[in-house]
């Protein structure tokens, strides 16, 4: 944990240093570049660790030192209720909105109502659990825009993870700096491209407490080797190495969105002037627009999708991608079927 220094943080002085930081001038700009103006009602997600402390810390110096007003922040806390210690963790988070002058919400997951009596949730779980709440939180409150604190090591984790199962284009681009949580209420993570040292550097200069969460020291778990044991050896190879595969990201996403495919349908003749790989490219790309489960698929079930897309069989077919997304291929056309939304497969001569 790291530990604040002797005199108590003030307000004034958390907001004084995060206003300077080079960290403020990336979320101004982030904001931006995504719309958000006009003293907008913000939910910034706040476990009470260090990546998520400093970006409400970031969040809160731009509301009160910003003329025109851009946000107004209210700090959301997902309580998993799956350590002894995370009652306090949401009091901690509480007191740090309440120092901040700032609304506070939370939500506390009931693991029984949402099918997870019995065995531990897993991570993906206790993942989309969390979302589901921020989601229902942002709704409560009248905003639109969920502000989550991942950086650039969280990237590079994420590009070596897809890297080692298989991957893509699209899915070298690793977390999406903004994605629909649903019909209406947007994610941005506006510091994928800051290393986690520069958000540790501001809570220490802040004297900020934060909260240690100790599952995330555990080994046992891909996530956690690649941070503790991968990228550190990378680092210690070349030294900047997360810095360099945050930026791949960056650049696969521009590329894959340059290279995209319009909304579907699409005509089936068409791929058949592209290799597979390039085909599985695009279908990936223009599946992640619309289901943020597309990195979980494997990439045999994107080459046998590219297969199906480019062969010469007439006959009507579909294959399941995703839990929500299906691949229907017909005579001259090629379409998506998304959730309860059914694209009907054209049949062109």
């Amino acid at each position: 944990m790291i530990k604040p220094p002797l005199d108590a943080p003030a307000r004034s002085r958390i907001e004084l240093v995060a206003s300077r930081s080079p960290l403020a001038g990336l979320l101004d700009r982030r904001l931006q570049h995504h719309g958000i103006c006009d003293a907008c009602p913000v939910l910034v997600a706040v476990s009470g660790g260090i990546d998520s402390s400093a970006l409400l810390a970031v969040a809160a110096a731009i509301a009160s030192r910003r003329d025109p007003i851009r946000i107004r922040p209210i700090v959301a806390h997902v309580d998993h209720a799956l350590r002894k210690e995370s009652a306090a963790d949401a009091t901690a988070v509480e007191g740090l909105a309440g120092l901040l002058g700032l609304p506070f919400m939370q939500v506390r997951i009931d693991w029984s109502a949402v099918g997870g009596a019995g065995a531990p949730p897993s991570s993906a779980d206790a993942r989309d659990e969390r979302w589901k709440a921020l989601a229902s939180m942002a709704e409560a409150a009248g905003a639109t825009t969920v502000l989550a604190g991942h950086h650039a090591d969280d990237q590079a984790e994420t590009v070596l993870l897809r890297l080692a199962r298989g991957s893509g284009l699209d899915g070298l681009s690793g977390i999406p700096e903004q994605r629909m949580l649903n019909e209406v209420c947007q994610v941005i993570r506006p510091f994928l491209t800051s290393r986690r040292a520069e958000l540790a550097a501001l809570i220490v200069e802040t004297g900020i407490e934060i909260r240690h969460d100790p599952t995330n020291d555990r080994r046992d778990r891909a996530r956690e080797m690649v941070r503790h044991e991968v990228l550190p050896r990378l680092e210690s190879i070349h030294p900047g190495a997360a810095g360099r595969i945050a930026a791949l990201a960056a650049e696969s996403k521009d590329r894959a969105e340059a290279g995209g495919l319009m909304p579907p349908p699409w005509d089936r003749a068409a791929f058949r002037c592209f290799d597979e790989p390039l085909v599985m490219t695009l279908l990936r790309a223009a599946v992640g627009r619309v289901d943020p489960m597309v990195a979980e698929v494997a990439r045999s079930q994107w080459r046998s999708a590219a297969r199906m897309i480019v062969d010469f069989d007439p006959s009507p077919r579909r294959l399941r991608l995703t839990a929500r997304t299906e691949l229907c291929v017909g005579k001259g056309a090629v379409d998506l079927k998304t959730d309860s939304k059914v694209s009907g497969i054209v049949a062109k001569s």
